[in-house]
């Protein structure tokens, strides 16, 4: 096992957070502000939190659709009221999509919108099902006689990494799209489970301390075909997260110095933790209020560049408006590399002035992401970026609206 230094930072929440550079966008989470629980969702630096749903039910469990414009979530509680719901990320377009008398909960979308996998509690004991995003076609993909939830979608759509309790303990299991193929990552005593996939599919962070006599959690990462297991935190407080930022380089969750009470966080924060350095940021600082199960949203990418081609280097662009952070923008190039070798990134104003080049070196083949951020102006603005490797050009443009 590597262990990272422990580093915790801990702000007041009327500071700017030190990670807010990680990424933008919006983060989605549980809170009992108000004395209910609601899904919320707040900056990507902990500002402008929004209440959603503002129901007299337990909202819990939300997650962004890939594309950013949804929101799935569990409204009812984790008993057998529990249903899944789904929702425009303004809280808009509420639609239920469970009908039945059985917990549904920890949904997770396939990572091209069209599927929502979950736990539920349907013959006696937590299995993973799978449905169409509109609730049709509900197939059962787990079994197995021991407990299996908290599903993840892995980035190419082609896995499942979940939680089970078989062999009597809990640990991080990953399954292929069809529930076939079932293999365990973790080993048993780590208690381990929660997985979250990193946005290139890499890495998977997950929790331990998932046992009844467990008094704390902590975060780890490892590769994505379980080797390689890094703890990130250790503390006597409980950290959990599964969702990361979109370039990869930080994790969102909940922190709490409070026990654990049925594997639940009892008076959290949502927190912020940097992967490299495993320095944390509260984003919540909310007395006597708990909070969490936070998801960060993959929406702020301006721009996505794909190389498509398995045999040689070519450019898929698009063009499109990306929101505007009140204290500054972040766009996103996504890019594809069929073989490794030196990638430059360069971005360029309309007047041609090179204004950031965020990549300038050597990098395996595979799914990468970049980020370059922008001041907020009155006016649109217009970028426009090029893309270098293996001796091949592409180029593209951004338009930020204001």
């Amino acid at each position: 096992m590597v262990r990272c230094p422990i580093i915790a930072l801990l702000l007041a929440s009327s500071a700017l957070p030190a990670l807010a550079s990680s990424g933008e966008g919006l983060i989605a989470f549980a809170s009992n502000r108000g004395g209910q629980w609601d899904i919320w969702v707040m900056h990507a630096d902990g500002s402008n939190p929004v209440n959603l749903t503002n129901d007299k039910v337990e909202d819990d469990f939300p997650e962004f659709s890939p594309d950013g414009k949804r929101i799935v979530w569990t409204k009812g509680g984790h008993g057998p009221a529990g249903e899944l719901w789904v929702m425009n990320a303004d809280g808009s377009g509420k639609n239920q999509l469970t009908f039945d008398t059985f917990p549904d909960l920890y949904a997770t979308w396939s990572p091209d919108g069209n599927r929502i996998a979950w736990s539920s509690r349907r013959k006696s004991n937590a299995d993973i099902y799978v449905m169409n995003v509109d609730g049709t076609n509900v197939r059962r993909l787990t079994t197995d006689p021991a407990n299996d939830f908290a599903p993840e979608w892995s980035p190419d759509g082609r896995e499942i990494a979940f939680t089970s309790q078989r062999k009597g303990d809990t640990a991080v299991w990953v399954m292929k799209a069809d529930g076939s193929d079932p293999l365990q990552l973790t080993r048993y005593g780590l208690h381990a489970g929660i997985p979250g996939w990193s946005p290139d599919g890499q890495k998977i962070v997950f929790v331990d301390g998932l046992c009844d006599a467990c008094a704390e959690s902590d975060l780890f990462t490892m590769n994505a075909d379980g080797t390689r297991i890094t703890q990130l935190t250790d503390t006597e407080a409980n950290e959990r997260a599964k969702s990361w930022s979109g370039d990869g380089k930080s994790v969102v969750g909940e922190f709490a110095r409070a026990p654990a009470v049925d594997r639940s966080l009892a008076k959290g924060d949502v927190a912020v933790w940097d992967v490299a350095t495993c320095a944390m940021t509260k984003l919540t600082d909310t007395n006597g209020i708990d909070e969490g199960h936070a998801d960060w949203s993959p929406s702020g990418r301006a721009a996505v560049t794909k190389w498509v081609s398995p045999r040689r280097i070519a450019l898929e662009t698009g063009d499109t408006a990306a929101p505007v952070h009140p204290d500054g923008g972040v766009a996103t190039i996504e890019y594809t590399l069929p073989k490794s070798g030196h990638v430059r990134v360069t971005v360029f104003d309309v007047s041609g002035r090179e204004v950031a080049r965020p990549v300038d070196e050597w990098q395996p083949a595979g799914s990468h992401i970049t980020m370059f951020p922008f001041a907020v102006s009155t006016k649109e603005q217009v970028f426009r970026y090029r893309v270098d490797c293996d001796g091949r050009t592409r180029s593209g443009k951004v338009t930020v609206a204001p």
